[in-house]
């Protein structure tokens, strides 16, 4: 399995909302990409509304996703 996939599935059992804002406090990620994790996990949004919220291309959201996937796998 993909270490990006894995890493999804462990961001989505994760049980509380302090809980995945701590990951994400904890992260080097950008304030971008947390906005778009955010967005995503915890308002269960897809990519393309991420994409017009931050000013983005949908695929550009899609590559940001997973990078920052493997970046918080380091973190799980």
């Amino acid at each position: 399995m993909s270490k990006h996939i894995e890493t999804r599935s462990k961001i989505k059992d994760i049980a509380s909302i302090s809980s995945f804002q701590s990951l994400l406090n904890n992260s080097t990620l950008s304030d971008d990409d947390k906005t778009l994790l955010q967005l995503h996990y915890l308002d269960h949004k897809d990519f393309r509304y991420i994409g017009d919220m931050l000013g983005y291309s949908e695929s550009t959201i899609k590559r940001r996703h997973k990078k920052a996937l493997i970046k918080l796998s380091k973190l799980l």
